[in-house]
């Protein structure tokens, strides 16, 4: 492959990879999608080893967890019995699926907690000093904050993944310009 084109995909790998530990994901998952993303025929797992340059066993491991939060498919390809993969390119439909999935759920655990703790609060105050009130009424504040953060971001997330017409990504595209002084 052609020094610059190598370039080209082991920086959107290496990058993919970044935003992936970002996220909490493992860095290998983003490097096997960059790989995948950039490919323009499906690959086996021999060659996502080799281009990632990492286990065969932690390539499997990533693959499957790329299926589940549906980056990838496996794909058949004619007269070859390994198991070939491409990329969801839909970015869109990853980003629902992320946000569905673990997003949500985080945030409705979130919820829960501060409920569980804002009740224990209000279950002590008459066992409190009355200096220990104040603070147990300081809490409380911060707890309520606290909730109705997670409750906007719990609004937010069902908000956006609610959206029946999203603008194409064509549009937006079209919209931006790579040269400011443009």
């Amino acid at each position: 492959m052609n020094e610059n084109l190598r370039a080209v995909r082991d920086s959107v790998m290496q990058g993919l990879g970044q935003l992936t530990d970002f996220f909490g994901f493992s860095p290998v998952m983003g490097h096997l999608y960059g790989a995948l993303f950039m490919s323009p025929l499906p690959l086996s797992l021999d060659e996502l080893e080799e281009t990632v340059e990492k286990s065969k066993a932690s390539v499997s491991m990533n693959m499957r967890a790329l299926e589940r939060w549906g980056m990838v498919h496996e794909v058949w390809v004619k007269g070859d019995r390994r198991k070939y993969y491409e990329a969801e390119t839909d970015l869109w439909k990853i980003v629902t699926s992320v946000l569905q999935s673990r997003e949500r759920r985080e945030v409705g655990v979130a919820l829960q907690v501060l409920e569980d703790n804002a009740r224990q609060l209000k279950d002590a105050q008459p066992d409190l000093s009355d200096e220990e009130r104040e603070l147990a009424d300081y809490y409380l504040a911060r707890v309520k904050d606290m909730q109705m953060f997670f409750l906007f971001a719990q609004r937010s997330l069902e908000f956006l993944l609610g959206r029946r017409k999203l603008p194409r990504i064509e549009d937006v595209a079209s919209t931006y310009r790579s040269d400011p002084s443009e």
